[in-house]
C-alpha cells in the first residue's frame, strides 16, 4: 500500500523537527526528514482558506519562532485553545497543520507494554478473561448502548479513505490494512484475532459507560455518524485500528488523533475524522488497542495528555494509570482530573467529554426510599455508575443463608465496587470493599464485593448500596480517589427465600369538572403496595393539562371544552405498573356580557392616514360593529372588525354611535373624532423673484393646511426700500412696490393661524 507524501520541510525545520520527535517517537526508516513526519500532514483544503503554516509542526517549536502565527493557530483551536498552548510548552507530541488545528501523535508502546498484555491470566479470572462476550460469529453485533444519539465506531475493517485532513499529507486516496495478527491480513478474522476484538470494544465500552454513547464493532451508517449541522444531536467519531499504511510508515506511532473536533458541525465533522490507532505501534492485544482507541477518541473529545513536569505521558503505579497518559502496562486504567502528584494538567476529562456525549441518566434510586427491589430466588439486577456521587441502591426480603455479591464488567473494568448492607432499620450491616491490587496488566483483584450472612426464618429486609470508590489519596503513587470509578456492573442477590410487598394497585374517580381557562388540578387516582417510590404517567389528557410524574396530580389550564377519557398509569420502583381511566370533562368558559365603552380617537388630522381598532370587551371575543347614528368625518369608514380607517378631508369635532353584537349579545356607545387641520406650512419657497429699480413689482407670499383667521407680519429684517407687506388677512400676503435701491433683502414673515399654531421663514428679495 503506498500514499503520496507531501514535500519534504525546510532544512531548518526538518532538523526542528527530527529534535523534537526524537524523544518521542520511533525510529522510521527513510531519511530524517521521513523519521520527523507527523502521522499528519493535512493540507488546507476543506479545513482553511488561508494556511497558517507552511507545513504541520510541532506545537511547541511554533510557539517559540513563530510567535504570532502560534497565537492565531491556538484562536482557530476555539474553547481548548488556552489549554493546548499550555500543553505546547512541554509536550512535543503536540502538532499543528497546516490550518493551525491541534493534532496529537502518541508514540508507540515499548516492547515491555507489548509483552505485558500478552502475559497469561491465571486465577479465578483466567477463564472470563479468555471467554468471548458473544459468539465469535456476532462478534460485530456487539453495541454498548443501542439508541443513543452517540456513536463510536470502532473500525477494525480498515479500508480507503478520501477528502479528509490526513489526505493532504498521504495522498487523495489512503488505504489501510484491516487489523489482523496473523496471515493473511483481511476481514476473514480468526477466533483469536476475534477475541481480542471484542477484548478491544469491552475496553472502550467500559471507559464510555458513564456516558450515553454507543460504541459499535460494526459500521453504523453515515447518518449516527455525521453531524450535518448544529441542530443534529445524532453524531459520533471513528476510530481506525489498522495494522498499518502510510500514516503508520511514516510515523511509526501508536495513534493519531485531532483534538476537540467531536462537535463540530457542517463539512468539518468527518472531515478531522478519523482516529488512528496502529496494532503495529500498540501491539496486537485487546487490552493495548481498546486503550489507545479510547485515548484517541479522548483527543478527539477535546482531552489532553495527562502529564508531569518530567512527561508528557504519565504510567501511574501499579495497579492504575489515567487513560489521556500511558495505560498500556496498569490493569486499573481510568479517566483522570490531575489528582495524582506532579500533575501538569488538571483537566476534568468527564466533564469535557459530557460536552459531546451527555451522562447517562441515573438508572437505580440513590437512596432506600427509592431502591429498586429485587425478587425471586436469586435475583440479579444491571446497574452503571455514572458519577463519583452515584449510589445504586437495592432492597430484598429473604431468610436463611443469603449472599450478595456485586461484579464489575467483566474484562477491563474502571469501576472497582464498595458494598453496602443496611438493615430494615437503615443501621449498616457490612461495609464491604476489598484492596485493589495488580495480577497483570490486564487483570487487577479487588474491584468487586460480597457479602453473605443468615437471615431470619420468617424473612428480614435488607437494603444493599453499590458505590464506585477509590484506594486512598491519589497523591500516594498507585492509589486513586473515586473520580474515574465508574461503569458497568451487576448485584446479585443469592438467599434461602425472597419475597416482595403486596402487589401494586391503583383505584380512581372523576374528578370535579374543569373549566376552559381557568386553573385546575386534580389526583384521581391513587396507588397501593408495590414498591415505593411510584412514578407516574397520563395519556389522553385534554390540551393544556399535564401530569404530575410524582404525585400523579392533573392540573393545569384547559384550552378546550369536552370529555375526555384520561388513562392513569402508575409504576413502582421494581417496574410493575397498574392503570386507570377516568373522565375529565372541561366546561366550556362562561361568556362575559358584550362591553363597549364610549370613546374618543383624538389624533386624526386632515390629510394624514388614519387606522385605529376600536375597542370592545366580553363576549366570545369576535365582534361585529356597525354604525347606529351620526356622520363619519369626511374621508373615514368603520369596517365590520372594528376599525376605523381613511384620510380625514375636513378638520372638526365628530360623533357617532355604535352598536357591536357579540355571542348574541349586543351593546352600543358613542365615539368622538377630533380631525385637527392639516399641518399649518409656507408653501411658498425662501427666495422670492428678483425685483428691479425703479420697476413696479409684486409677488404672493401664502401658507397652506391651518386653521382660519390667518395674521401676517414682518419680524425681522427689512423689505427692500420702496416695497411694502399688503392683503396679510388671509392664507396669502402680498409684497409690492417699486424698489428704489439695488441689494439683497432678507427679511422673516410670521403667521398666526385661528388656534394659535405659528409658522414662520426667512425671504430674500434680490433688487438689480
Amino acid at each position: 500500500m503506498t500514499g503520496s507524501r507531501t514535500p519534504r520541510p525546510s532544512a531548518l525545520l526538518t532538523t526542528l523537527l527530527t529534535l523534537a520527535l526524537a524523544a518521542v517517537l520511533p525510529a522510521v526508516a527513510g531519511s530524517p526528514a521521513e523519521a520527523a513526519r507527523p502521522d499528519g500532514h493535512p493540507g488546507h483544503q476543506g479545513g482553511c482558506v488561508k494556511p497558517v503554516f507552511d507545513e504541520p509542526v510541532v506545537a511547541g517549536i511554533a510557539r517559540t519562532t513563530m510567535p504570532k502565527r502560534f497565537r492565531t493557530a491556538m484562536e482557530s483551536n476555539g474553547s481548548r485553545g488556552a489549554v493546548l498552548a499550555a500543553a505546547a510548552r512541554s509536550d512535543r507530541t503536540l502538532w499543528l497543520d497546516t490550518c493551525g488545528k491541534a493534532f496529537y501523535v502518541d508514540p508507540a508502546a515499548s516492547r515491555a507494554e507489548k509483552q505485558a498484555a500478552t502475559a497469561t491470566v491465571s486465577g479465578p479470572q483466567a477463564t472470563a478473561a479468555a471467554t468471548a462476550l458473544v459468539p465469535l460469529t456476532d462478534t460485530f453485533t456487539l453495541q454498548s448502548r443501542p439508541g443513543a444519539n452517540r456513536t463510536i465506531w470502532l473500525d477494525f475493517k480498515g479500508g480507503t479513505f478520501t477528502g479528509t485532513a490526513w489526505n493532504g499529507s498521504y495522498g487523495s486516496t489512503i488505504t489501510a490494512e484491516p487489523y489482523s495478527s496473523s496471515d493473511p491480513v483481511d476481514t476473514s478474522f480468526s477466533d483469536a484475532e476475534l477475541l481480542e476484538i471484542q477484548k478491544a470494544w469491552q475496553v472502550v465500552a467500559e471507559d464510555y459507560a458513564p456516558f450515553d454513547v454507543n460504541v459499535v464493532l460494526a459500521d453504523p451508517g453515515t447518518a449516527a455518524l455525521d453531524r450535518t449541522s448544529s441542530s443534529d444531536l445524532q453524531y459520533g467519531a471513528r476510530a481506525v485500528i489498522t495494522n498499518g499504511g502510510p500514516i503508520y510508515t511514516s510515523c511509526g506511532c501508536g495513534g493519531i488523533a485531532y483534538v476537540n473536533v467531536f462537535n463540530h458541525s457542517g463539512s468539518s465533522h468527518l472531515y478531522y475524522q478519523p482516529a488512528w490507532v496502529f496494532s503495529a505501534g500498540t501491539g496486537k492485544t485487546g487490552k493495548n488497542m481498546g486503550e489507545a482507541a479510547s485515548h484517541e477518541i479522548g483527543h478527539n473529545f477535546g482531552l489532553s495528555h495527562d502529564a508531569t513536569a518530567t512527561t508528557s505521558y504519565y504510567a501511574g503505579a501499579s495497579p492504575w494509570a489515567p487513560i489521556m497518559g500511558v495505560a498500556y502496562s496498569q490493569p486499573v486504567s481510568q479517566f483522570s482530573a490531575g489528582e495524582y502528584s506532579g500533575a501538569s494538567t488538571t483537566q476534568d476529562d468527564l466533564a469535557i467529554i459530557a460536552t459531546g456525549a451527555p451522562l447517562r441518566a441515573d438508572d437505580h434510586g440513590d437512596t432506600t426510599g427509592a431502591a429498586t427491589l429485587m425478587t425471586g430466588a436469586s435475583p440479579t439486577v444491571d446497574g452503571v455508575i455514572t458519577t463519583r456521587a452515584d449510589v445504586d441502591a437495592f432492597r430484598f426480603t429473604g431468610a436463611g443463608a443469603t449472599s450478595v455479591t456485586v461484579n464489575p464488567a467483566a474484562g477491563l473494568p474502571d469501576l472497582d465496587v464498595q458494598l453496602t448492607v443496611l438493615d430494615a432499620t437503615g443501621a449498616t450491616v457490612a461495609v464491604v470493599d476489598p484492596a485493589s491490587a495488580r495480577v497483570t496488566s490486564s487483570q487487577a483483584s479487588g474491584l468487586g464485593a460480597s457479602w453473605s450472612g443468615t437471615l431470619p426464618a420468617g424473612g428480614a429486609t435488607y437494603t444493599v448500596l453499590v458505590d464506585g470508590v477509590g484506594t486512598g489519596d491519589p497523591l500516594v503513587a498507585g492509589k486513586y480517589s473515586d473520580y474515574g470509578s465508574l461503569g458497568n456492573y451487576q448485584v446479585q442477590v443469592a438467599t434461602g427465600t425472597v419475597t416482595a410487598t403486596d402487589p401494586l394497585a391503583a383505584t380512581g374517580s372523576d374528578p370535579a369538572h374543569a373549566v376552559v381557562g381557568t386553573a385546575w388540578s386534580a389526583t384521581p387516582v391513587s396507588a397501593t403496595g408495590g414498591v415505593a417510590p411510584y412514578t407516574w404517567s397520563a395519556s389522553g389528557l385534554p390540551g393544556g393539562l399535564g401530569v404530575d410524574p410524582g404525585t400523579g396530580t392533573l392540573s393545569g389550564t384547559p384550552t378546550t371544552a369536552g370529555t375526555s377519557n384520561v388513562t392513569v398509569t402508575v409504576t413502582d420502583a421494581a417496574g410493575a405498573t397498574a392503570q386507570v381511566t377516568v373522565a375529565v370533562v372541561v366546561d366550556p368558559a362562561p361568556v362575559a356580557p358584550v362591553d363597549v365603552p364610549d370613546q374618543v380617537v383624538s389624533d386624526a388630522q386632515v390629510a394624514n392616514t388614519l387606522s385605529r381598532q376600536l375597542t370592545a370587551l366580553g363576549g366570545d371575543g369576535t365582534y361585529a360593529w356597525s354604525v347606529t347614528s351620526g356622520s363619519l368625518p369626511g374621508g373615514l369608514t368603520l369596517s365590520s372588525a372594528g376599525v376605523l380607517s381613511g384620510t380625514p378631508t375636513n378638520p372638526g369635532s365628530y360623533a357617532f354611535g355604535v352598536a357591536v353584537d357579540s355571542a348574541g349579545m349586543q351593546d352600543t356607545a358613542v365615539v368622538s373624532v377630533d380631525v385637527a387641520p392639516a399641518p399649518l406650512v409656507f408653501a411658498t419657497s425662501s427666495t422670492l423673484p428678483n425685483a428691479s429699480t425703479r420697476k413696479s413689482y409684486s409677488t404672493t407670499v401664502s401658507v397652506t393646511g391651518g386653521q382660519a383667521a390667518f395674521l401676517w407680519s414682518l419680524t425681522s429684517g427689512t423689505l427692500p426700500p420702496g416695497l411694502n407687506l399688503g392683503s396679510v388677512a388671509g392664507r396669502s400676503a402680498t409684497i409690492s412696490g417699486q424698489p428704489t435701491k439695488r441689494g439683497t433683502w432678507s427679511f422673516t414673515l410670521k403667521v398666526v393661524d385661528g388656534n394659535g399654531t405659528t409658522v414662520s421663514r426667512t425671504f430674500k428679495i434680490a433688487v438689480k
